[in-house]
């Protein structure tokens, strides 16, 4: 089959000979590349990428979009008497993405550096007959290929936004259930001062909110049809180019632009920049979750089945999967998404030497994305708060973490500068008696000739210094409830 077709397509270069995944020395058979890609590995399946993304994205999901795309091209160009209204209906009926032999446009997608000269080639045989002929008439390789891409976007887009949905959904719960759970705010990894896990996870809520107002605002942006022809004056559909483009446009659901964006990549890529910026917030909360979990910590856990996460070497560890993948699986997400920024740049009107780039770029940033959100999910659905541990580590400094709280009050009375003066030696002779810092401040003469015992312990008390935290956490659903 494949021998046969490279000579039926004028072609003397044997299956094979020449391209980038001919098989080596000797071989006389194609080599397996089922499995190149770790999204393809049997056991790395849907740890990197959502199934559905997968879909979306996958070869068979790539040429349905081309397909759909010549034949709303052909029912377009019919509705406008560019073509016959007969041929419009033949190609629109008979076009299958189905019947694409996919070998056969491997050899010639290798022949020519671009798939949709072989694609045209099947096409036109599904066809047939006198219709054959106006089979991507007036259009090119781009237009076929970025138009296709964007409804890919569409579908990638729409799956994204139902799992941030979800996962935001995750945290408005998470946020109501531990609104008054006091924990202790760290800084540089540091004990800071004592705030609740509700306002913490009300943080990452608003982030989250502020991610789909991205990926809402660029769709717009993004979601047009590129058909400009060979230069994107659309000289070839003359007179009836623009009209063709709006008719196109319609059939398909998408939107369109003045000009074109054959070498005005900037949509592409604001819309691969909000997914990087998406998955840099995703590992940043999985990282605080992992670290939040460590044995010093304790406080947060994945739950699950016995075994998930043992060491292969020590039987006592149960390692936080979900979260380690949650931030592998991210990182690279924002990793791709950034590519698209070095692949930018264009010469002149077009240039394959960057446009080609983005056949990985723009799918990997979608998997990535997809898979990262996956696991966030799943972290969510399994983590554990160890609210007895959370409430233990803000006394673990023996009442240090209200400096602040301690500094304020003793400045209502005395110079701040001296409040300060006077904690700063209350720290330390803590530190030194191994006292609170309450009883520090009883035993310092200074202290007392402003301030007296019980109005020195009536501050000691964590939940009653952690400042707006609940109005916080509140007004936050409440916003999350209103969108």
């Amino acid at each position: 089959m494949i021998g046969q077709s490279a000579q039926q397509f004028g072609t003397d270069r044997g299956p094979y000979q020449g391209g980038p995944n001919r098989a080596g020395p000797g071989s006389d058979r194609r080599p397996d590349m089922s499995n190149v890609s770790l999204f393809d590995w049997t056991i790395y399946r849907h740890m990197f990428s959502a199934k559905r993304m997968e879909a979306i994205f996958g070869e068979r999901g790539t040429m349905e979009r081309w397909i759909d795309v010549e034949r709303a091209v052909a029912r377009a160009q019919s509705t406008l008497g560019i073509i016959p209204a007969d041929a419009g209906v033949e190609i629109d009926r008979r076009l299958n993405a189905d019947g694409i032999d996919l070998e056969r446009l491997h050899e010639d997608t290798v022949d020519v550096g671009r798939p949709i000269v072989g694609l045209v080639r099947q096409m036109v045989e599904q066809v047939g007959g006198d219709h054959a002929a106006w089979v991507h008439y007036g259009i090119t390789t781009y237009d076929a290929m970025d138009t296709g891409k964007v409804l890919q976007l569409r579908d990638g887009l729409n799956e994204v936004s139902a799992q941030l949905s979800s996962y935001r959904n995750l945290l408005s719960d998470l946020a109501a259930k531990h609104r008054d759970t006091v924990m202790i705010g760290r800084t540089n990894n540091l004990h800071a001062q004592p705030m609740t896990f509700g306002a913490k996870v009300a943080n990452w809520i608003e982030e989250m909110r502020r991610h789909e107002e991205r990926l809402t605002q660029v769709r717009e942006r993004v979601l047009v049809v590129q058909f400009g022809g060979s230069v994107g004056s659309l000289a070839s559909l003359q007179p009836d180019g623009l009209a063709f483009r709006e008719e196109a446009a319609k059939e398909l659901g998408l939107g369109t632009i003045q000009s074109n964006w054959h070498n005005a990549r900037d949509s592409v890529t604001e819309m691969s920049l909000c997914q990087g910026n998406l998955c840099a917030s995703l590992a940043r909360i999985a990282q605080n979750i992992n670290q939040l979990g460590s044995t010093e910590i304790g406080e947060l856990a994945e739950g699950g089945e016995p075994g998930r996460g043992r060491s292969s070497a020590m039987a006592h560890k149960r390692n936080p999967r979900a979260a380690e993948f949650a931030e592998a699986v991210a990182r690279l997400g924002r990793q791709r998404a950034m590519g698209m920024v070095e692949v930018m740049g264009q010469d002149h009107d077009r240039c394959g030497g960057t446009w080609i780039s983005e056949w990985m770029l723009l799918p990997e940033t979608f998997l990535l994305t997809s898979g990262a959100l996956s696991w966030a999910i799943d972290l969510l659905n399994r983590l554990e708060v160890d609210k007895g541990r959370m409430r233990a580590n803000v006394e673990m400094t023996n009442g240090l973490a209200l400096t602040e709280r301690y500094t304020i009050a003793l400045s209502k009375r005395i110079n701040k500068l001296e409040a300060r003066s006077l904690l700063d030696e209350a720290c330390a002779l803590a530190t030194a008696e191994q006292v609170s810092l309450s009883a520090a401040l009883c035993l310092m003469p200074k202290v007392l000739a402003v301030m007296n015992a019980d109005e020195i312990a009536a501050l000691a008390d964590p939940e009653t210094y952690i400042g707006s935290s609940h109005d916080i956490v509140d007004g936050v659903l409440g916003t999350a409830k209103d969108g």
